[in-house]
């Protein structure tokens, strides 16, 4: 019996990953003809969402069983739903992150973020700001992993600075930035959270689970231990509360940035693929331009509350409490200092840096000026339908492998001496760049829940839950928001938002269709509110990076995220109604939304 506990023990995810389908299976049979494959959807449905909260294969693995599943209980047709894997929303996915990556190997981002500390000054709430406003700038256009890992050195550099030679402080080894290598390391400790690339440079890339066991930090603590700087618990109360607002500001930082613009977060490219396959004729309806005037003035709104939240919680409460600042002149001089030498070690802009910079900004000018609404746009020159967000994405792409890294020059022959060869020619993306860092995992995971979204619609599981849902959709379209938005809110926080995305958004289209409501008056809420998961580690891979600094507990995390979830969802709801409304005239029901009023269906209850 011993031997047996141990091999389960051991082998406990792979057992369960065999025993869950047998356990689910009488799934299969719930329903009569001919409402069967809402029964097995079902059946995929749970299984997914039990493989990726309990992190039993690896998450990307687990959004490639539509593909096998759906076709084996004829749910939908292998080449059908294999198409999913690969939309339009997929392809605008892989051009952003490819000039994401062409942003993070010319480092440009760290001339920015210097630039931007230097800018704002040495105060604390200023530094805080500043980190948070440069984070938010980021992830509005680049994964949010990336950003936060882009981000945690840069501010564990100036926590090592802040306190380095003070007397109250236990100094273990010279203080140095602590390298993505060793935060990325630390978070296998943690959580047994796999790397999927890691380059020659030990820099980290793709995406992590969702799962950190806190039995392996019971404190928070000793993950890091800060190898290469300051011990955290030889800190003062304020000292550390300044170090926990800082690490904090990254993830929240890199969260709200995410749902500024359609490629700041996979749950907002889940959205724009859902919503072009389920409304065929709603031609530029959902642009890049459209989305940004609703979800770019609401991240910035919630970027400065979750700023005086934590300014409050961890800078201005402390102060009252103790009557010690935590500023003074000494540190805002030492802290000035080092962001003018880190910025002086980076030398005058390169011709690589100024070239990702002229293509990302040409980028998101395409991006804005397709089809921004209050013009024609650019796409409007050429076949009416034909072009979308991905064209200028994946051409953006392809010039960053062939604009060369160095700017070309050449030199004139003197005293009949033959011309030199010029420099060789290197473009600002390789192959090889992109084969080791690119994060394909967040490829499967868009691919994963546009394919399971297809098969929930084409399945009739939708019209199921929609119809056990009626109650709720005879509410008032108001009251219906809140609920869901708030159900979605809390759900983020244990369960993968991407699969929140998937299973919400259609049903809350479903509903809006039947009450006659516009869809996406339902649809912009539960998009953004998969964004905000704030309180646990668990919640999102932004979450789990910083809690591996060894700078916070989850207790930390849960009192600081609380008011976030609150607070945003809140301002969240008033974007809605002004900007929202304004982009998208969400008031009148539009025409390419199909009538269902009169539509009904009986199904077997679920409950």
């Amino acid at each position: 019996m011993g031997a047996l506990k141990a091999v389960v023990k051991v082998y406990w995810k792979p057992v369960l990953a065999l025993l869950l389908p047998i356990v689910l299976l009488p799934l299969n049979f719930v329903f009569e003809p001919p409402n069967v494959n809402a029964g097995r959807c079902g059946y995929v449905l749970l299984i997914m969402m039990h493989y990726w909260i309990l992190d039993l294969i690896a998450i990307p693995i687990t959004c490639l069983l539509p593909a096998i599943l759906f076709p084996l209980l004829g749910i939908q047709k292998a080449d059908i739903i294999c198409l999913s894997y690969f939309q339009d929303s997929v392809m605008l996915m892989i051009g952003g992150l490819l000039v994401a990556l062409a942003v993070e190997e010319s480092h440009l981002h760290k001339r920015i973020a210097l630039k931007v500390l230097l800018f704002v000054g040495s105060k604390p709430h200023w530094i805080l700001g500043g980190f948070m406003g440069i984070t938010g700038c980021l992830s509005m256009f680049i994964n949010n992993t990336a950003s936060t890992m882009m981000m945690l050195p840069i501010v564990m550099a100036v926590i090592s600075e802040l306190y380095q030679g003070r007397p109250d402080v236990e100094q273990h080894a010279p203080t140095t930035v602590i390298e993505l290598k060793s935060i990325s390391e630390s978070i296998n400790e943690i959580g047994n959270l796999s790397e999927t690339d890691k380059s020659e440079k030990g820099e980290f890339s793709g995406s992590l689970p969702n799962a950190v066991p806190e039995s392996k930090s019971s404190t928070g603590m000793n993950v890091m231990a800060n190898k290469d700087g300051i011990n955290f618990k030889s800190l003062s109360e304020r000292q550390q509360d300044f170090s926990k607002a800082l690490v904090l500001s990254v993830a929240y930082a890199s969260n709200i940035g995410g749902f500024a613009t359609l490629t700041g977060t996979l749950t907002n490219a889940i959205f724009l693929g859902l919503f072009n396959g389920r409304y065929k004729d709603a031609r530029d309806v959902l642009s890049y331009a459209s989305f940004s005037f609703f979800g770019l003035p609401s991240s910035i709104l919630c970027l400065i509350f979750a700023w005086l939240s934590l300014t409050t919680q961890f800078i201005i409460y402390p102060y009252l409490r103790t009557r010690i600042s935590e500023s003074s002149p000494d540190t805002e001089q030492r802290m000035k200092t080092m962001f003018r030498t880190k910025y002086a070690e980076l030398g005058p802009m390169s011709f690589a840096e100024g070239s990702v910079m002229a293509i990302f900004l040409t980028l998101v000018g395409l991006w804005f000026f397709r089809a921004p609404g209050f013009i024609a746009g650019w796409s409007s020159g050429f076949q009416l339908g034909f072009i979308s967000d991905a064209t200028p994405a994946v051409f953006m792409a392809v010039v960053l492998f062939l604009w060369p890294r160095r700017l070309p020059t050449y030199q004139r022959p003197q005293d009949g001496k033959p011309l030199p060869h010029p420099r060789k020619y290197e473009a600002i993306l390789s192959w090889k760049v992109v084969a080791q860092k690119f994060p394909w995992d967040i490829v499967l995971f868009l691919g994963g829940a546009l394919a399971l979204a297809e098969g929930v619609k084409i399945s009739g599981l939708t019209e199921v839950i929609k119809d056990q849902l009626e109650g709720v959709g005879s509410l008032a379209p108001l009251a219906v928001i809140v609920i869901v938005s708030l159900i979605v809110t809390f759900c983020t926080e244990v369960a993968s938002n991407t699969a929140m995305a998937s299973i919400f958004l259609p049903v809350v289209a479903g509903l809006a269709e039947v009450a006659e409501i516009h869809p996406l008056y339902y649809m912009l809420p539960v998009t953004v509110c998969c964004s905000f998961a704030f309180m646990f580690p668990v919640a999102t891979a932004p979450n789990a990076i910083v809690f591996s600094s060894g700078f916070l507990k989850v207790t930390d995390m849960a009192k600081a995220g609380l008011p976030l979830n609150f607070g945003c969802l809140a301002l969240m709801l008033g974007s809605l109604h002004t900007f929202g409304n304004w982009a998208f005239d969400l008031d009148n029901y539009p025409a390419w939304a199909p009538l269902q009023r009169n539509i009904t269906a009986t199904y077997p209850s679920l409950i």
